[in-house]
């Protein structure tokens, strides 16, 4: 496998996960009315034009020195029990990077100042998001397939912020990418710019596979797939 690599995709290349959006509108379970359903529509037109995805990965060797903790390279992660088991059966680390650019941030505060439907300024908020992780379901697409022609499998992604990984391991997270290849920078407080941006680690091995996410263990209420859970409690109460 190649140690780097980078892509630039367009808006076109990606797949929008409408349960996923729902549930960030807050939807649950149901589906949005048609007036909603228009405006997205429209807004996904005009982001056509705005939204420049770019993604990739660098490759690193590495093993976990405990159940809490990966040593790459020179760099110790402490991801925690449930990404450190995840990360099991590994020959090699995917760290990643993909952001949908910093035009989107640019049109996004534009539309707050001037446009007073706040619904739309909403959804277009939840729409950006969607499109990062959707520019990390083609960019695990691309690693997949590219970790097949040896043979390699990859398990789920995860990133720092999410099953109590610390959010200032992005510091460290950021020393395996080139300089400014990424298209990203940190914030003091870690936080990446642009801000629909998504990093994490993926494992690649002979022997990695992909498991449920330990949603029952973590508790990090924004995360789309506990707010599946919480949905489907809702529906049942």
């Amino acid at each position: 496998m190649r140690q780097r690599y980078f892509y630039d995709c367009s808006i076109s290349d990606l797949k929008i996960n409408m349960h996923e959006l729902n549930l960030l509108l807050g939807y649950g379970e149901h589906s949005p009315s048609q007036v909603v359903l228009n405006m997205i529509n429209e807004i996904t037109d005009e982001l056509k034009d705005i939204v420049h995805p770019y993604c990739g990965y660098v490759l690193s060797e590495g093993y976990a020195i405990d159940k809490d903790h990966l040593k790459l390279a020179d760099i110790i992660l402490n991801p925690g029990k449930i990404i450190t088991k995840a990360m099991s059966g590994a020959d090699y680390y995917a760290l990643f990077t993909a952001t949908i650019g910093e035009d989107f941030d640019i049109w996004l505060k534009k539309l707050k100042t001037d446009d007073d439907d706040i619904v739309k300024v909403f959804v277009a908020d939840a729409l950006g998001s969607i499109l990062a992780e959707a520019t990390v379901t083609w960019l695990m697409k691309q690693l997949e397939e590219e970790a097949s022609k040896s043979d390699l499998k990859i398990s789920n992604n995860y990133s720092p912020g999410y099953c109590d990984w610390p959010l200032t391991e992005q510091c460290q997270l950021f020393t395996f990418f080139p300089d400014d290849i990424s298209g990203i920078t940190l914030t003091d407080s870690c936080l990446m710019l642009p801000v629909k941006s998504v990093s994490g680690i993926v494992a690649v091995g002979n022997n990695v596979k992909k498991r449920p996410y330990g949603c029952n263990i973590c508790n990090m209420t924004g995360c789309i797939k506990n707010m599946k859970k919480a949905a489907k409690q809702q529906e049942f109460q």
